[in-house]
């Protein structure tokens, strides 16, 4: 398990972080592996933030301080080389699983339309799309996180992107239905033929096995950030 690397990506806080804590969390996140070499002064400098900012960021990611987050954060560098090795062969095995042509007409869609566009996802999917979220506002396209379906009445027009390894929960479907009575386009990011694709106007799929009983788990949902990736890279 890492320490900071899924806080970082999940940001699941006790309070909102500030504008400037925002920034240096990002810079964490985009220069993790470099973290242990850097300085305080470093990041606060290419940041465009403060050493003070920095120290409340650490104990918003509940740490003492910089020194503990980079201590932490070696131990997660560590871990993640230890693992890759491993995870290539199971890597490989998943992208041959993943319809990557598929891709290809929701990333045209999501660049004619970027002012208008919705994700959705549950569990570790509305993590994944909380990522592809702040990946798209690196890439100039705004995108609004809807949790709940009373939310869509103030989008109508818009596109629903709805993130769902098995595509068959319930409430993404229900999410589905009501999108439609707001006049939405449905994207999906999904497991081929489930009910969320079939319901869907444009669909990146994959053909992993998918155990809903352990959809939390890092093997059950790395094809969807695999997914994910693809669309940012294919954007970027």
């Amino acid at each position: 398990m890492y320490l900071i690397w899924h806080k970082l990506l999940e940001r699941n806080f006790d309070r909102n972080p500030t504008k400037s804590e925002s920034e240096v969390l990002d810079y964490l996140e985009d220069n993790f592996r470099q973290i242990p070499n850097y300085t305080v002064v470093k990041i606060a400098r290419e940041s465009f933030t403060s050493q003070a900012t920095i120290n409340r960021t650490c104990k918003l990611l509940g740490c003492s301080g910089f020194s503990e987050v980079k201590y932490h954060i070696s131990a997660d560098v560590k871990m993640m080389k230890r693992s890759s090795k491993g995870a290539s062969i199971i890597n490989l095995d998943i992208v041959e699983k993943i319809d990557i042509d598929s891709s290809k007409e929701l990333v045209r869609h999501i660049k004619n339309n970027k002012r208008r566009l919705l994700l959705f996802g549950l569990g570790a999917s509305y993590v994944s799309a909380q990522y592809l979220g702040r990946q798209l506002m690196y890439l100039g396209i705004p995108t609004v996180i809807v949790s709940e379906r009373q939310m869509l009445s103030k989008f109508e027009g818009y596109s629903l992107l709805v993130i769902s390894s098995s595509g068959s929960t319930q409430r993404c479907l229900q999410m589905i239905k009501d999108a439609k009575k707001s006049h939405m386009k449905i994207l999906s990011i999904t497991k081929k033929d489930s009910p969320v694709m079939k319901k869907s106007d444009i669909s990146f799929y994959h053909e992993v096995s998918v155990d809903k009983q352990d959809g939390l788990s890092k093997e059950q949902q790395l094809h969807i950030i695999l997914m994910v990736n693809q669309v940012v890279s294919t954007l970027n």
